[in-house]
């Protein structure tokens, strides 16, 4: 029972230490709710049967804002992310029933986006806004080689946002405190930008008591060590 314990105690410190997965990875590739997978269980799906396709992704751009407005500063992130789709046809079907068998592809592709999109909580908003490129009938790289096809890009922004203090382990000394706000508990508080980085300030607070003003807008007192109170 004692090493059953001791087993147990060690596995919670490592659950306690182990990284969370990141917002984006859950958005991108979770088996449940991700992107990619998403799309792979699509085009295998009786709807694409009639379609050989293959696809690849990759972010073209990404920007961050930062919501300091909240208790604990928000990251507000907008990523523009890029599929490339190669889709390929028989050589007997004419170059226009090619085409539009390739349009037809695409209407499908940009309804599974923004079905998914829909369905997927950890985004602001779903997609809203699809845009890309349509090449011609040529020979296209598929699975090594090359035979007739399309070329098919569509990019879109996915919205999401995460927690500055959701990044750190800690309980109490995550949570980030603004000027004026009634002291929680007594003891050392370290003085954070937005993003939680440490200013190298400290100050000493007593519970019951306002945070006193920070020499720059935008920062925020954090919980170092608490006071510790001598038994009487």
């Amino acid at each position: 029972m004692k090493l059953l314990r001791l087993k147990l105690q060690h596995l919670n410190r490592l659950q306690e230490v182990m990284p969370t997965t990141s917002t984006v990875r859950q958005i991108l590739s979770d088996s449940e709710q991700g992107l990619l997978p998403y799309l792979h269980h699509q085009l295998a799906t009786e709807e694409f049967a009639h379609f050989r396709s293959q696809f690849v992704f990759h972010p073209e751009e990404s920007s961050t804002d930062v919501n300091s407005e909240a208790r604990s500063p928000e990251l507000q992130t907008a990523s523009l992310i890029s599929l490339k789709f190669t889709i390929i046809v028989d050589s007997h079907i004419g170059a226009d029933d090619a085409t539009i068998l390739a349009l037809e592809f695409q209407e499908k592709i940009d309804s599974c986006l923004v079905t998914w999109s829909q369905k997927n909580k950890q985004l602001l908003s779903p997609v809203t806004q699809i845009k890309g490129s349509f090449g011609r009938l040529e020979e296209v790289r598929y699975h090594g080689g090359f035979l007739p096809g399309f070329s098919i890009e569509r990019q879109f922004r996915l919205q999401y946002k995460t927690s500055v203090a959701a990044t750190d382990n800690s309980n109490s000394s995550s949570i980030l405190y603004k000027p004026g706000e009634i002291v929680p508990e007594s003891g050392l508080y370290e003085l954070t930008g937005p993003r939680g980085g440490n200013k190298g300030q400290e100050v000493t607070a007593t519970k019951g008591e306002p945070f006193p003003p920070t020499p720059e807008s935008g920062m925020y007192y954090k919980l170092m060590t608490p006071t510790k109170h001598k038994n009487s």
